[in-house]
């Protein structure tokens, strides 16, 4: 792992093999100690696999100030140039999603292939699931590892995959962020509307989502399927907010395919 000094701030990231760039970008809180070791090596494989800690994630730094999702995006952009970096693909989760979305609408010349994974392009475009009503009803704004889980797979997939789900357990907890930092990124998250800007984005497009997620429903991702010209929408029956991890093959196959 290195550190860029980005925007008045270091950023952590990790690159691994060779070829054209991929970026990846997490979902809220999480950072790059979260990738699954599989995955990272699948998306190397044939390319330049880079990911990061966000502003406030990992071994990033963590201003304390309030920030936004266009603000995470400059942060990328500023690691391309950092990297020299010209032009990547990308690939976004849930927050990473949105950041994904600003850098296709704001820095189009710089983004070759845009992923979006179980994102949205504003979370009141579509009236929340019963369960997520439930979730923002509490209090907290700090989750532990099983709330955490519990957003992102079934109690049925938790309990049919235990090494997987303790391998993740222990990887969340090597360098947790902050309250504060958790509390921008909920706000930043919540903040964000790419809606009337979607028509903007140039760059060919996946979208992929699971059929039961709670967090963002597939009516989110069939928004953004019609306002994005040209994208592909592949819907995952029996994945929720985790599809890329409860669907990892067929996933890392629909990746592959659409960014070769």
């Amino acid at each position: 792992m290195e550190k860029a000094f980005v925007n008045g701030i270091n950023i952590c990231y990790e690159s691994i093999g060779e070829g054209l760039p991929l970026i990846g970008l997490t979902g809220k809180d999480s950072n790059m100690d979260w990738w699954h070791p599989a995955i990272k090596a699948a998306l190397s494989e044939r390319n330049r696999f880079i990911i990061l800690d966000h502003r406030g994630t990992g071994r990033s730094d963590a201003p304390t100030e309030a920030y936004g999702i266009s603000d995470m995006a400059k942060d990328v952009v500023g690691l391309m140039d950092a990297l020299n970096i010209n032009k990547a693909h990308i690939l976004g989760q849930s927050m990473g999603g949105m950041i994904a979305q600003e850098l296709a609408i704001e820095f189009p010349s710089r983004v070759a292939k845009l992923t979006l994974c179980s994102t949205t392009c504003g979370v009141k475009r579509v009236p929340p699931s019963f369960q997520m009503i439930r979730w923002l009803m509490r209090k907290k704004v700090a989750f532990s590892p099983q709330d955490t889980l519990n957003m992102l797979y079934s109690k049925a997939y938790i309990q049919e995959n235990p090494a997987m789900i303790a391998s993740l357990v222990e990887r969340m907890q090597i360098a947790p962020s902050n309250p504060r930092s958790m509390e921008i990124h909920q706000h930043a998250s919540k903040s964000f509307d790419s809606y009337h800007r979607l028509g903007r984005i140039s760059a060919p497009t996946l979208i992929i989502h699971g059929e039961e997620d709670w967090v963002f429903g597939p009516k989110h991702a069939e928004i953004l399927n019609r306002r994005i010209p040209g994208s592909k929408l592949i819907l995952f029956p029996h994945a929720g907010h985790g599809v890329f991890s409860q669907e990892q093959r067929k996933v890392l196959e629909e990746i592959h395919r659409f960014i070769d």
